[in-house]
Order: C-alpha cells, then sequence, then structure tokens
C-alpha cells in the first residue's frame, strides 16, 4: 500500500470516528498517531493540486480530533501547521481573505498548545515586553509551537497591512520566532531564518526593517538547505529583490526556481510544486515591482 493510500485510511478512519458521539482517548491517540505518520506523505505529495483539494478535509478532521481532545499536544501542533502551511500554500494568492482566517486559527492552536504550561499563557494578550519575560521559560519541546504561532501570526498580520492594530503586533509574532531559533535552530528547512529574511525586507527602518539582515537571513537560509528548498529564492525575490528594487536579482532567482528539480530535500515536494507556482506568479508581475 502506498504512503498516500495509507495517508488516505488515516483519514477515513478519522471521519468514522468524527461520527460518533464521543471519541475515546484511545481512538484520538491512535488516529493522531496515524495522521502524525502520514504527514510525510502530504508533504511529499507531487500533485499540488491533489494536495489543495484534501486540505480542507484534513483541517477539519484534526479540529473535530481536537473537540474530544483539546488540550493533545500532538493535534494541536499538526492543527497548527496544517491551518499555517494550508494558508500559505493553497490560499495567500488567490484567497488572501480565507488564508487570514486559517492563519488566525493556526495560530491560536499554535498558542494553545504552549499555553498548555501556565508561564506561556496569555501571550497574544500580553505587551512585548512581557511576552519577552514569559518566553524565558519556553524549552526546546516548545521550539515547534513557537514557531508555528509566529508563522501563523506573521502570515495574518501580511494580510492585514492596513490595520494598525493587527501591523503593532508583529515584533510579537518576531519574539516568538526569535525564541525558536534560539532554542532549534534550522527547524522546519531553517524557517527562521526565512522568517527575519522576510520580517527586516518587508519592514521600513523607521520600524525596524534593515536590509543587510535581509540579505544575511536569507542566505543563511539558502546555505542551510544547500539552495534546494525552492521557497527560500522565492521569497528572497519577493521581499528582498523588490524592496533592493534589485530586478536583475528578482528575475535570476525564479528563474532558477523554475528550472530547478523539485523535491530534491526530503519532505518538500509539495513546497517545492508550489514555490515554482508562485515564482511563475511573481515573474508575470515583474513589472508591477519594477
Amino acid at each position: 500500500m502506498s504512503a498516500l493510500k495509507k495517508y488516505a485510511c488515516a483519514l477515513a478512519a478519522a471521519a468514522v470516528l468524527s461520527g460518533c458521539a464521543a471519541v475515546d482517548r484511545m481512538g484520538v491517540s491512535a488516529t493522531r498517531d496515524a495522521l502524525v505518520r502520514g504527514r510525510t506523505s502530504v508533504l511529499d505529495e507531487p500533485d499540488y493540486d491533489l494536495a489543495r483539494e484534501a486540505a480542507p478535509a484534513q483541517m477539519k478532521l484534526i479540529e473535530t480530533l481536537l473537540a474530544s481532545a483539546p488540550r493533545d499536544r500532538g493535534l494541536l501542533r499538526l492543527a497548527a501547521e496544517s491551518f499555517g502551511g494550508g494558508a500559505f500554500l493553497f490560499y495567500e494568492d488567490a484567497a488572501p481573505a480565507r488564508a487570514k482566517g486559517l492563519y488566525r486559527r493556526g495560530r491560536d492552536f499554535a498558542l494553545a498548545a504552549l499555553a498548555r504550561r501556565t508561564a506561556l499563557r496569555g501571550l497574544a494578550d500580553k505587551p512585548l515586553d512581557d511576552v519577552t519575560t514569559a518566553l524565558e521559560a519556553a524549552t526546546v519541546d516548545d521550539a515547534p509551537d513557537l514557531f508555528w504561532a509566529a508563522f501563523c501570526w506573521a502570515g495574518e498580520i501580511n494580510l492585514s497591512r492596513d490595520d494598525p492594530a493587527e501591523v503593532a503586533d508583529l515584533p510579537k509574532a518576531a519574539a516568538l520566532m526569535a525564541r525558536a531559533a534560539a532554542l532549534e535552530p534550522g527547524y522546519h528547512f531553517d524557517g527562521t531564518d526565512l522568517f527575519f529574511g522576510i520580517y527586516y525586507a518587508s519592514r521600513p527602518p523607521l520600524l525596524g526593517g534593515d536590509p543587510k539582515k535581509a540579505l544575511k537571513s536569507f542566505e543563511a537560509a539558502r546555505k542551510s538547505t544547500q539552495d534546494r528548498y525552492l521557497m527560500n529564492s522565492v521569497m528572497e525575490a519577493r521581499w528582498y529583490a523588490v524592496a533592493a528594487q534589485d530586478k536583475d536579482l528578482f528575475k535570476k532567482l525564479l528563474d532558477a526556481v523554475a528550472a530547478a528539480p523539485a523535491g530534491t530535500m526530503p519532505e518538500a515536494r509539495l513546497t517545492d510544486e508550489a514555490a515554482k507556482r508562485k515564482a511563475a506568479v511573481l515573474l508575470e508581475k515583474i513589472d508591477d515591482y519594477f
């Protein structure tokens, strides 16, 4: 049985469970473990459209299981990655309003995972200084939850640039990501360096933007993945090259993505397919950026 078929079986089992009046703890645990094991088959999926069509059902099934086990850290983490990753890969460009809502739900799942520890509760409502202080209690076990909370929070803010209150929270998301980077450098294809490349490139200098720091972060992300994670180059083109008004770099990076094979890194095939699509869209809009 192929990995994708095994994952489909896991989803079917979850669907059966979700139809029950109550899901017992053993059933939730077994289904969660099957979903986690099947995660690789999703990330390695070469058919972008198939993955996009399956994403809503996967999100809702995980959420259904959480209704019976709301403090299950594995499910909360899986939900944060599924909602946040789905928003970024499938909806951010085509349906930004939908993506914004998914990012918020992903953020809240990750924050709920962190809130299982008293010291890390209420991070969204604390002032920045208190957030920074609270994060000192985080350990390496919290790093994935910190990462997905920051990823989703920043994704939502990026789609809310006309809302000053939302934008004002970006330093909090950055604080969570900085702590994740300190605890587990290189997590998720060095997504922490990629985050800060975008962070420093997308903000004006008066608000903490810094082109040199942006370029350094993008270069670190590409170096740590040996230039095999295509989304790094797409984001460098979109944020750094545009901010620097370097049209040649923009085109060079995106042309390289278009020519590169997808999936040379384990568990990166789906993201690479999405990167190729994003690169094609950006190249079509090149005159809008320069």
